[in-house]
């Protein structure tokens, strides 16, 4: 009923929020000490510079909803303290030409007891707090300031000048926390309601739980049924299946399975919604067939919404697993109206399956040809999955369709389909249609549209792209995704452009654009992780995620990974004992097979000093959040024990572990194993892995061919590595950089250098350009060159039929050639 507000009330509330939000206050001043200058000329005029964070005691209040005692859940509590570092969205962007020589900056700190009583003695706030829906409506308006607990402080001086708040006071500010992704306020309002009210509500104790699993708090959730029983409340069917959602996030199949017996118990079913729930989140562990088969099979019961859920989830796990057959029968059953889902531009390839897997495509191909069946109407969700889709496929000519019948259907774009559409443009070489996107967005930011004019961006065609009538603001999201790109097409400094655009549009930087810097930094410019981790300081975010821990072992590990792997190119060890006696001294890492010290690192944690001091924070706050290992942490675990340490029957447990758990493995996984059996010469049985992982509906791929090629070069055997080029090429897989490495060093390693050579210079130009000139070089320059031309990147497009006649033909050839060859050898 808040529309019944007047005008001349709406005016004056929107006077008072800007007011609010421009407040002047006390500052507490802090010169930091200026950092020394490092030697370091690769940021171009791009280095952050920022002081660092100091803690200043907090003043307690008794009714102060920011106090010790109702601070929300965090990665990492700071009892009684408050940050008094200024807002990110000052970052300083005129100081970003040199790490060190900062000009001392004063750092405005004001305590939320004192923001209290400002609002308190406030005249002007007089008149809003008599009543109580003038007190919401200024409450969700500050949500929108860059302030936003201080929608909670107005709750707070309302109660205190003596206003009555109703429970949907609280659960509408709650509702408008969620829309902003301030999810780390909700515990904090829940925490106030029981304190001004006495009591909790059903609803927000919902939306206190969906708060703790969008900040990963999932230790917090085992007490959640325990708050409805102190408030005498009974859970609705949503809350369990908040919770169940939550534990298949966590990837906590047991705590998911004792939901699920507690909601049968209170009397509710496992309906349609209940399957919609679990199939949305059980991405997370993995595309289970079991699984997939119940959801569908709820279908024929399920209303619009679950419908539109369920096949959104089977549709992701089809293209996680890059299944074009049975995408294209998933994108038969919704429908798109005008648009010919037919026309998509996908390279449908017949799979072999068994069992219930193809049972499932049964099911789904023969629903999709059934005219009598129901079509369900696609939302924004369904648009993002396949826009993400075409922009990892380049495919710009079906998108478009998509994007058309999207305009038709009415549908309002959110963040997550913007910044779809961004990757997209930038996947098809269009960084100025990319940009002119975001630009729209911030139309209403003053000064933006002339952020990117030094960028020098070339003008493309854009009559024919349709257009998006209404977008959303700018978000970190959109932003994030522009950053990405501009930084592939300009460097450093389309990031610092981006970054000058999120402090226009008052946009706070992220964690994952933090990582952006970082991975740039390292991959792009060759930098060093230390040069890099002295920089993200700067970032005032601590990332106290599983996978910014899981990027930190890798780091750590990866050096040991390289001393571990051998190739055609080194000398070969007649012995499989003598293969692991003299790599590492000493192990290299304290390993955990179960028990409290395995997750959330999968039981690996390294012993040197310097690398615990590092990552233990993290580990400390994933542990004390209840946070399990996820694929990537098993698999840096497997190919630890595999590759680095040489012990087979470890990895296998391991891999059994995660399979015990209900995670299923991915191609990571597979390889890693695999990698561990070719460096100890059992290629059969690595070739039965990947066999297992094809039987799995995981596809073999170009690295896995790889390790093959590997193995059989360190074993002297060019038949059999060209038998598995061959059988590589028959099945589609386009060959990269490190297959012509492999493949160069198996002749390299029986002794045919000529050959090794000419089979370098002949297959060259089907992975690369060759350059001119380089048919006179020699083959250690050849090598030296094509592995500086390697990105890391592995092509998803398959070769097309001219393309593996020109490969047959040459690899014909060499096999000609070798025959030849090896008997002069002999």
């Amino acid at each position: 009923m808040l529309w019944r507000v007047g005008r001349g009330s709406r005016q004056s509330l929107h006077h008072l929020v800007h007011s609010l939000a421009a407040r002047p206050s006390p500052s507490s001043l802090h010169i930091p000490h200026p950092r020394p200058a490092l030697p370091l000329t690769w940021l171009r005029s791009f280095v952050l510079t920022r002081p660092r964070v100091r803690l200043a005691p907090v003043p307690r209040d008794y009714d102060n909803p920011l106090m010790a005692d109702s601070l929300p859940p965090g990665p990492v509590p700071l009892a009684n303290h408050q940050s008094i570092m200024p807002s990110i969205r000052y970052l300083p962007i005129k100081v970003l030409s040199s790490l060190g020589g900062s000009r001392p900056r004063p750092v405005i700190n004001q305590s939320p007891g004192k923001e209290v009583m400002d609002i308190l003695t406030d005249r002007d706030l007089l008149h809003v707090f008599s009543d109580s829906r003038k007190v919401s409506r200024l409450a969700q308006h500050m949500i929108s300031t860059p302030r936003p607990r201080r929608a909670l402080l107005v709750l707070v001086a309302a109660h205190r000048y003596g206003c009555y708040l109703r429970k949907e006071v609280y659960e509408s500010v709650a509702c408008r926390l969620a829309e902003a992704r301030e999810w780390g306020l909700i515990p904090v309002l829940a925490r106030l309601q029981k304190r001004q009210l006495g009591r909790h509500t059903a609803r927000l104790l919902d939306w206190r739980i969906r708060a703790l699993i969008e900040v990963s708090q999932f230790a917090h959730l085992d007490h959640a049924l325990r708050w409805f029983e102190e408030e005498g409340l009974s859970p609705s069917r949503r809350t369990y299946h908040l919770l169940l959602s939550g534990h298949l996030r966590n990837r906590n199949i047991v705590k998911a399975m004792d939901v699920i017996q507690q909601m049968v118990k209170s009397g509710f079913t496992i309906d349609s919604c209940t399957q919609a729930t679990v199939i949305s989140a059980y991405r997370t562990l993995g595309p289970d067939v079991v699984v997939q088969i119940r959801a569908w099979n709820g279908l024929k019961d399920a209303d619009a919404n679950a419908s539109t859920r369920i096949l959104n989830a089977l549709l992701q796990f089809s293209i996680d697993t890059q299944d074009t057959e049975r995408i294209l029968s998933l994108v038969r059953h919704f429908d798109f109206g005008t648009f010919d889902v037919s026309h998509l531009s996908l390279d449908v390839c017949p799979v072999h399956r068994e069992g219930e897997d193809a049972a499932l495509s049964e099911l789904i191909r023969s629903s999709s040809w059934n005219q009598t069946s129901r079509r369900v109407l696609p939302d924004i969700a369904t648009y993002t999955i396949l826009l993400h889709y075409m922009a990892f496929r380049g495919d710009l000519l079906s998108a478009l369709g998509l994007l058309r019948q999207m305009g038709r259907s009415g549908l309002s774009p959110d963040s997550h389909f913007i910044a779809a559409l961004i990757r997209l443009y930038f996947a098809v070489g269009r960084p100025s249609t990319a940009v002119s996107v975001v630009l729209a967005a911030c139309a209403e930011v003053e000064g933006s549209q002339t952020v990117f004019g030094g960028l020098h961006l070339e003008s493309e065609l854009q009559e024919e792209l349709p257009l998006i009538p209404v977008l959303p603001k700018p978000t970190v999201e959109i932003l994030n995704a522009l950053a990405a790109g501009l930084l592939h097409f300009r460097g450093m400094d389309g990031f610092q452009a981006c970054l000058r655009l999120m402090q226009m549009s008052h946009v706070k930087p992220d964690n994952h654009t933090k990582a952006l810097l970082e991975s740039h930094l390292i991959n792009t410019q060759g930098f060093t992780s230390a040069d890099v981790s002295r920089v993200s300081k700067e970032f005032p975010l601590d990332d106290l995620s599983l996978p910014r821990l899981a990027q930190s072992l890798a780091s750590i590990l990866h050096s040991q990974f390289r001393s571990a792997k051998r190739s055609g190119w080194n000398s070969t060890p007649t012995r499989k004992q003598n293969l692991f006696q003299t790599r590492f001294p000493s192990p290299p890492a304290r390993i955990s097979t179960a028990g409290k010290y395995f997750d959330p690192t999968a039981g690996v944690r390294p012993v040197l000093t310097h690398q615990i001091s590092r990552i233990r924070p993290t580990i400390q706050s994933l542990t004390g959040r209840g946070i399990l290992a996820d694929h990537r942490m098993f698999a840096l675990r497997i190919r630890h024990e595999a590759v680095t340490r040489g012990d087979m029957t470890t990895a296998r447990n391991i891999f059994q572990l995660m399979l015990d758990r209900g995670l299923h493995p991915n191609q990571y996984h597979y390889t890693a194993l695999m990698e561990g059996y070719a460096a100890t010469g059992e290629l059969v049985a690595a070739e039965a892995v990947m066999n297992a992982a094809k039987k799995r509906g995981v596809k073999p791929n170009c690295v896995m061919h790889t390790i093959l090629i590997v193995g059989y070069a360190r074993q002297k055997n060019p038949e059999r590595a060209m038998r598995v080029l061959r059988h590589m090429v028959a099945t589609g897989i386009r060959p990269d950089l490190p297959v012509v490495d492999a493949i160069t060093s198996v002749f390299y390693a029986v002794g045919a250098y000529r050959l090794a050579r000419h089979t370098l210079l002949s297959l060259w130009p089907s992975v690369a350009p060759l350059p001119r000139d380089f048919e006179g070089a020699s083959l250690k320059m050849l090598v030296f060159h094509l592995r500086n031309l390697h990105n890391g990147h592995i092509s998803s497009k398959t070769l097309s039929y001219r393309e593996r006649r020109i490969l047959f033909g040459k690899l014909k050839e060499m096999s000609r050639t070798w025959f030849l060859t090896k008997k002069c050898l002999s």
